[in-house]
């Protein structure tokens, strides 16, 4: 059983634990001598390590996606926390526990699927309700949806979490086009609810949170678009402007060239959908960052978010479990 957990570690603590490696980089000290650092995960977190000697331990072992027993010691290094590690051995898959790797959302998984399902009920327009209809009564994919993680660790990177995320995007959706009556609210519903479909292949997550072959080689928001065009194309006389905006909206929903969109939002509905999924995460990002430190005012500096998180006195909410 695991003892040791991301979200416990402190500087100065040694370490003699299991932990999943999700990055492993092999880089060179200016004297030209090889050394190797990593990203090891648990369910609580992750954490930066380094190691300067028997790196073939390292390479032989502990290789990205697999699970290793880690013994170091935790220093701060530049404001944050660094496993410095003296050694790493092979782990029996008795070892590794699901509960240790994985967490689940805290909201009630069927209640969500039946809540997106009368969303897209709602949408007037008959094809793009035939589209959704195809996704979300499909007995192959709905299980994927319903399990599947909305990242790896940035948010919702836990069990139900692509699917809490999905319909948390689609109660904004709503409300934003009973404000703006300029926009398409179908278009903008339907963009909402298949913005982020190829993360049903992008992840597996059957006892950690790691990328498949197709993730790492070819990405959700390609593959989403291939699952919808594909879906689009099996439906007689779907409209073929109306193909055209919702694919951009998968294509663009991250906003920007570098953040891996290969087009940028043209139009308000698909800028919407940038928005709304940037604005989900980032909550979700600051909700799990004030649940993970109960007790304390201030939560350590957030990579993502940039900045030390402040805790107001309120019972934490959501999340996972």
């Amino acid at each position: 059983m695991k003892r040791q957990f991301v979200s416990d570690l402190r500087a100065g603590v040694l370490v003699n634990d299991v932990f999943f490696c999700s990055r492993r980089d092999v880089r060179e000290r200016r004297d030209g001598a090889p050394f190797v650092t990593f990203e090891f995960r648990d369910r609580t977190g992750s954490i930066n390590g380094i190691m300067w000697e028997k790196i073939e331990d390292a390479l032989n072992i502990c290789q990205p996606g697999t699970f290793c027993r880690v013994q170091g010691r935790v220093a701060d290094y530049q404001g944050r926390l660094q496993l410095n590690v003296n050694l790493v051995l092979p782990v029996e898959q008795n070892e590794v526990e699901r509960k240790d790797f994985l967490t689940t959302t805290s909201y009630n998984t069927n209640e969500l699927l039946n809540e997106l399902r009368r969303l897209a009920a709602s949408i007037e327009n008959r094809p793009l309700r035939q589209l959704l209809e195809s996704f979300l009564n499909d007995a192959d994919f709905v299980p994927k949806f319903v399990s599947a993680p909305a990242a790896q660790s940035v948010h919702h990177a836990y069990i139900g979490g692509l699917l809490e995320h999905t319909v948390f995007m689609s109660r904004l959706a709503h409300a934003v086009s009973e404000i703006y009556h300029e926009i398409d609210r179908d278009l903008l519903l339907a963009g909402t609810i298949l913005h982020d479909v190829g993360k049903t292949c992008e992840y597996s997550y059957e006892t950690a949170i790691d990328h498949t072959l197709d993730g790492r080689l070819i990405g959700h928001i390609v593959l989403g678009y291939q699952m919808t065009a594909e879906r689009i194309a099996a439906i007689p006389d779907f409209p073929v402007e109306t193909a055209r905006m919702l694919l951009h909206i998968i294509l663009s929903h991250h906003g920007a060239l570098e953040f891996g969109s290969p087009k940028t939002p043209k139009f308000a509905e698909a800028l919407l959908v940038h928005f709304l999924d940037n604005l989900d995460a980032r909550i979700a990002m600051f909700r799990e960052a004030v649940n993970r430190n109960p007790g304390t005012k201030w939560t350590d500096f957030h990579q993502y978010l940039g900045t030390n998180i402040y805790i107001p006195d309120r019972p934490a909410v959501g999340g996972s479990k």
